[in-house]
C-alpha cells in the first residue's frame, strides 16, 4: 500500500470517527431561548437553539427566513442543527414576525408635512442583509460561539443575502443557500426603472408599499426597488474565496430557473462550492417530507465539516 494511500484512509477513519462523535451529541437533549439584538438600531428578535450538555465554545449558524416567512417556520431545522452540535440563532427581519419595524419618514404628498411611519411587511434586501451582519456581530462577541466558526442558513429569498453577506464578512465560513434565486436575474432596463422608482421616493411622491402587500403571487411583501437594484448575490459569488459555500437546489424547481441562478452562483465562487440537486424535490417541498430531510442532512453534514 502506498503512502498517499494510507493517508487517504486515515483521514477517511477520522472523519468516521468525528461524525460518530458528533453523532453522540444528537441524543442530548436541548434548550430554546429569546434574545433581543440591536440591528442598524431596530430591536430583532431571534431565538436560540443550543444543546444543553456541550462543553466550551460552540461552532453557530444564523438563520433567516424567506419572502414573506417568519423564523418560527424554521423551526425543525433550527433544531436538527442545534442537536448536531452548534449553537443556532434564528430571526426575524426588521419588521417581520417578532421584530419591531424600522421607523421612517413619510410625506404628505397634500401638506408636505412629514409624518413617521412604521416601515414593516415589506422586501427590503440590503437592510435584511444587515440585519444578518448584525447577528454575525451577536454571535462573534457571545462567550458560548468560537467565533472562528460562524455559518450563515438562508432558504430561497435569504439564500441569496447570505452570498451577499458572505462576500463581505471574512468572518463567515461556511454557508447554505436552499432553493434560491440567489437574488433577482433583472435586465438594464429593469434595473433603470427600479431606479425611477427610488427617485420618486427621494422626492416623496412615492410611498412605501403597503405592509404585507403581495406583489408576486401570493407571496408576502411588496420589494423595495431601488434596493433591489444594488443587491446582486449573484456576482457577489466571485468575491466568496474563505467560505465554504453549499447550494441546494430543487430538481423541480418551479419560480426560476436554477441554471441561471445558483448554478450561476456557484460557477463564480473562487473558493470551496458544492452544487447539490435534490432529487424529486419543488421549491416548497424542501420543507417537509422525505425532502426536507435529505436537505438538512446535506447542510449538517456540510456544517460538520466546514465549521
Amino acid at each position: 500500500m502506498s503512502f498517499s494511500n494510507l493517508k487517504r484512509i486515515v483521514f477517511f477513519i477520522s472523519k468516521v470517527i468525528f461524525f460518530c462523535e458528533v453523532a453522540s451529541v444528537n441524543a442530548q437533549p436541548i434548550e430554546i431561548t429569546s434574545v433581543e439584538l440591536l440591528s442598524d438600531g431596530t430591536k430583532i428578535h431571534a431565538t436560540i437553539y443550543k444543546p444543553t450538555e456541550v462543553v466550551g465554545k460552540l461552532p453557530a449558524i444564523a438563520m433567516a427566513h424567506g419572502w414573506g416567512g417568519e423564523a418560527s417556520y424554521l423551526a425543525s431545522p433550527a433544531r436538527r442543527f442545534a442537536e448536531a452540535g452548534f449553537f443556532v440563532l434564528v430571526f426575524d427581519y426588521r419588521g417581520w414576525g417578532k421584530s419591531d419595524s424600522r421607523l421612517v419618514q413619510k410625506k404628505n404628498v397634500t401638506t408636505g408635512n412629514y409624518e413617521t411611519v412604521a416601515y414593516k411587511g415589506l422586501v427590503d434586501p440590503l437592510d435584511q442583509a444587515e440585519d444578518y451582519f448584525s447577528v454575525v456581530n451577536w454571535l462573534a462577541t457571545d462567550h458560548r460561539v468560537d467565533s472562528a466558526r460562524i455559518g450563515l442558513w438562508g432558504t430561497s429569498w435569504s439564500g441569496g443575502t447570505v452570498v451577499y453577506v458572505a462576500a463581505r464578512d471574512s468572518r463567515v465560513k461556511a454557508l447554505v443557500s436552499q432553493a434560491s434565486p440567489v437574488g433577482w436575474a433583472g435586465d438594464a432596463d429593469t434595473m433603470k426603472r427600479f431606479l425611477v422608482t427610488g427617485g420618486e421616493r427621494a422626492r416623496g411622491i412615492r410611498g412605501y408599499p403597503k405592509p404585507f402587500k403581495k406583489e408576486i403571487g401570493n407571496l408576502r411583501g411588496g420589494m423595495v426597488y431601488e434596493r433591489l437594484a444594488r443587491f446582486n448575490p449573484r456576482e457577489d459569488a466571485a468575491n466568496i474565496s474563505q467560505c465554504a459555500t453549499l447550494f441546494l437546489v430543487a430538481e423541480f424547481e418551479e419560480l426560476f430557473d436554477n441554471q441561471k441562478t445558483a448554478l450561476v452562483a456557484h460557477n463564480r465562487i473562487p473558493g470551496i462550492s458544492k452544487y447539490v440537486i435534490l432529487k424529486g424535490a419543488s421549491h416548497y417541498s424542501v420543507y417537509y417530507g422525505e425532502v426536507a430531510k435529505k436537505a438538512g442532512t446535506e447542510a449538517v453534514t456540510w456544517f460538520l465539516e466546514h465549521l
